[in-house]
């Protein structure tokens, strides 16, 4: 067996160690992950972004994002067959507009199937005849259709089951357009009774149109109708973004224009996040639409707070490849709300000149402060905190040192969160090798809380075992969760110790929903914590 044929077989072993845990630990459902994607039909005369050109690219966008729900539009048979066959952990539902079978566009959607169990599916034609075969309706240029499924999340089984729906409204019909939206509300509400709702689609009307209203306005007259809602806009940093087109016409550079495309769905799930997908190849994107994402979970009888701590080790893994995304894809998977990070390189040359930092802001969907500890290869060294949430009250403080030693600090912010009001959120990073220069420097962290907060968070790397001095000196100020399991972080492929905590002080009442370690024993040479918190009153 050759080094690259092991390589491949040690991180296969590691994904689904990671999957395994992950979703395992007992402390929360998953998160649903849903993406909407026009393809662009394989048969257009579109030059160098023909089907045969872009097929690679564009599968690999999918499974960079890694959804649960894939909504496609503009799919031929022989496209659904393609991305079937490449990703085969998932099913595909879908038939052609024209004959209910294989002829013409499908709005097919995919769905993985060791998460879900197909309860019922099928589809419907948007016009006043929706049961009739290639019914075409109202002013509309073409056949429209929609398909859908139910679907029982094995991953959560006491939950509700899921309604999916795709779709794709005719580019030329004004008034074809309101009527379908219209009757996919109608047909929402009638086929999803009792059911979680996602729908996705390329809707081919801006937000300020009459079909968005007709879909997502509440109308107090209209009592057969339900509740949605635009991920995209629900989410706060969708606002932080000028340009929200999602047509490209295969150009990068294509922002500006409308928001066609959108996942919408019903209030009672939490929208974690939602963004539209800008990723592009020498200024090219993999089809003419962007697509869309969004994060879902099922909304929490009281108020959460999700937080995770890493020390990344400038993305430098086990297997010694440097790979920020494998950091990326575990964030996202543990789905926090904060994320405190330690031994984080700014543009320097042994981390290729990436901006990590920012980097992980992005490809988590999150907002991001980084904090500079000490000047490194060019570039920055240090740590830096993520957040759902717009972070405000930046504070860098170096913490005590030695002659000859890296120069330590613990880096706050703030944050308003709903539910939990004002949240104070800090990290650090203690010197690995002297004792009573950590001990010096937990003094000073007693003081790294925000008074006026409801709750403050004190995360990161602390080099200290849990019966160290460190710890009880920090356990004067702050509260740390008990585990029924050894808390083991490093080294990750075969942890001994721990090294890394989330640490917490509040005036409110709140509770610990779970306290853990993920397994993710390559992307970096720690483990992972994640902490959940409830407010209880």
């Amino acid at each position: 067996m050759t080094a690259k044929q092991l390589s491949c077989i040690q991180r296969l072993v590691y994904s689904c160690l990671f999957l395994f845990f992950g979703i395992g630990i007992g402390w929360a459902e998953t998160p649903v992950r849903v993406m909407s994607f026009n393809i662009r039909y394989g048969t257009a005369s579109d030059g160098p972004n023909r089907w045969e050109l872009r097929k690679e690219f564009l599968v690999d966008t999918i499974r960079n994002f890694a959804p649960d729900l894939l909504g496609t539009q503009e799919t031929l048979e022989f496209q659904r067959a393609y991305l079937a066959d490449q990703f085969k952990d998932f099913e595909s539902f879908g038939v052609g507009r024209d004959d209910g079978l294989q002829q013409g566009e499908m709005a097919a959607l995919f769905y993985r199937r060791d998460r879900f169990k197909k309860l019922d599916g099928g589809h419907f034609w948007l016009s006043p005849t929706p049961a009739i075969v290639g019914s075409k309706g109202w002013d509309a240029a073409l056949p429209r259709i929609a398909t859908w499924v139910k679907l029982q999340d094995l991953f959560d089984a006491d939950s509700k089951p899921l309604f999916f729906l795709n779709t794709h409204f005719d580019h030329k019909g004004t008034v074809a357009r309101v009527e379908s939206a219209k009757l996919v509300r109608s047909q929402a509400r009638e086929l999803g009774t009792g059911c979680r709702i996602v729908i996705t689609g390329d809707f081919n009307a801006a937000e300020s149109s009459d079909p968005y209203r007709a879909l997502f306005e509440s109308d107090p007259a209209a009592s057969a109708r339900i509740p949605l809602v635009d991920t995209y806009k629900s989410h706060g940093r969708a606002h932080t973004s000028a340009s929200q087109g999602t047509f490209s016409g295969f150009k990068a550079e294509n922002t500006s224009g409308a928001r066609i495309d959108w996942i919408a769905c019903s209030e009672d799930w939490q929208v974690r996040n939602a963004g539209i997908d800008r990723t592009s190849k020498e200024g090219r994107t993999p089809s003419d639409h962007f697509p869309v994402t969004a994060i879902l979970r099922s909304r929490d009888p009281k108020p959460t707070l999700r937080v995770l701590t890493y020390n990344i080790h400038h993305a430098r893994g086990l297997d010694d490849q440097l790979d920020i995304r494998r950091i990326a894809r575990v964030i996202r998977q543990a789905d926090p709300d904060f994320v405190a990070l330690q031994e984080v390189d700014v543009k320097t040359t042994r981390s290729g000149g990436v901006d990590q930092a920012a980097e992980l802001a992005e490809q988590s969907g999150m907002f991001h402060i980084f904090g500079k500890a000490i000047d490194y290869a060019g570039g920055d060294y240090g740590q830096a905190i993520l957040s759902r949430f717009p972070l405000e009250e930046l504070g860098i403080a170096k913490l005590a040192n030695l002659p000859g030693r890296e120069q330590r600090i613990v880096v706050s912010v703030a944050a308003m969160v709903p539910g939990w009001d004002r949240v104070g959120f800090a990290t650090t990073h203690l010197d690995h090798a002297h004792e009573e220069l950590r001990l010096e420097q937990a003094k000073q962290l007693e003081k790294a809380y925000d008074t006026s907060a409801r709750i403050s968070i004190l995360a990161g790397d602390l080099n200290a075992t849990p019966e160290s001095q460190v710890l009880s000196q920090l356990m004067r100020t702050w509260s740390i969760s008990s585990s029924s399991k050894p808390m083991l972080t490093i080294p990750a492929n075969r942890p001994e110790k721990q090294l890394d905590y989330i640490l917490y002080r509040s005036s409110q009442r709140i509770s610990v929903v779970a306290y853990d370690v993920l397994v993710e024993p390559l992307a970096s040479d720690h483990l992972p914590v994640v902490l959940v918190l409830q407010l209880e009153d």
